[in-house]
Formats: structure tokens, C-alpha cells, sequence
């Protein structure tokens, strides 16, 4: 009635034609460019934001991650701070420059940065404001 040959030779083929198809299509989509959501595209930051942290943490005339910054005088402690979710360590570092001139530092001592399990990156350190070290000092 049916020959077993045929079927066989038919589910096969239709494998093949299955697996062909799937690998094309597997190729045009590696020739597409990435398409981020647009949720995800600024990773939780907008240009904006961005750039007023750029401005925030030009503030920062020096870090050190020891206690003591070469050629300065701490005159006061601020606070810890600490910063997370950065893609990159510097943008780490740059985000705890600004967290630490929004609370009226102009030096960061301590500083030290780690990438978390998850691929972000942290930073922390003690904000305190410097002053430069007088030659007849």
C-alpha cells in the first residue's frame, strides 16, 4: 500500500528542507543590527543625564584609593557614598564624582570599584573636601 522507502525518504527530506530553512534565517539575522528596546537603550540614563553627571563630577579636582591624596590637606570628612548599575568602571567612577560634589566634596579618598556578579559595575568611597598643601607648610 505504502512504501516504506518513500515515507523515509519523504521525512527526511522534510527534515532537511526544515534544518536549510532555519540556518538561512538564522544568517539573515545575524546580518541585521542589533535593536535594543527603547527602555533599554540608554541603560537607565538618558544623554541628559549623561552629561549633567559629566558636569557634576568635573567638581572632583582629585581621587585616591588610599586615605590620603599627595600635595592636598583634608580639612573635612563628608560622607561615604556609593554608587551602582554602571555598564563600564568608569562610568562607575564618574557616577560616584558626581554623588560625591552633589554633597559638597571636592575630593573623593578610597575609592574602589568592582564589577558585580550580574556584569554591572560599583563604586565606592569617602567624599571629603581638600585643600591644596602650602609650600611653607
Amino acid at each position: 500500500m505504502y512504501d516504506p522507502y518513500l515515507i523515509g525518504a519523504v521525512a527526511v527530506g522534510g527534515l532537511f528542507l526544515l534544518w536549510l530553512i532555519r540556518r538561512i534565517g538564522r544568517r539573515m539575522r545575524r546580518r541585521r543590527p542589533a535593536r535594543l528596546s527603547p527602555k533599554l537603550q540608554y541603560y537607565g540614563q538618558t544623554p541628559e543625564v549623561a552629561q549633567a553627571r559629566r558636569q557634576e563630577a568635573a567638581k572632583i579636582i582629585a581621587t585616591s584609593s588610599t586615605g590620603q591624596i599627595v600635595g592636598y590637606h583634608t580639612v573635612e570628612q563628608v560622607e561615604a557614598v556609593f554608587v551602582d548599575g554602571f555598564r563600564r568602571p568608569e562610568e562607575a567612577l564618574e557616577g560616584l564624582k558626581a554623588a560625591a560634589a552633589m554633597k559638597g566634596a571636592n575630593a573623593l579618598t578610597n575609592v574602589h570599584t568592582e564589577r558585580t556578579s550580574a556584569g554591572r559595575c560599583s563604586a565606592s568611597g569617602d567624599a571629603v573636601i581638600v585643600r591644596k598643601v602650602q609650600a611653607d607648610e
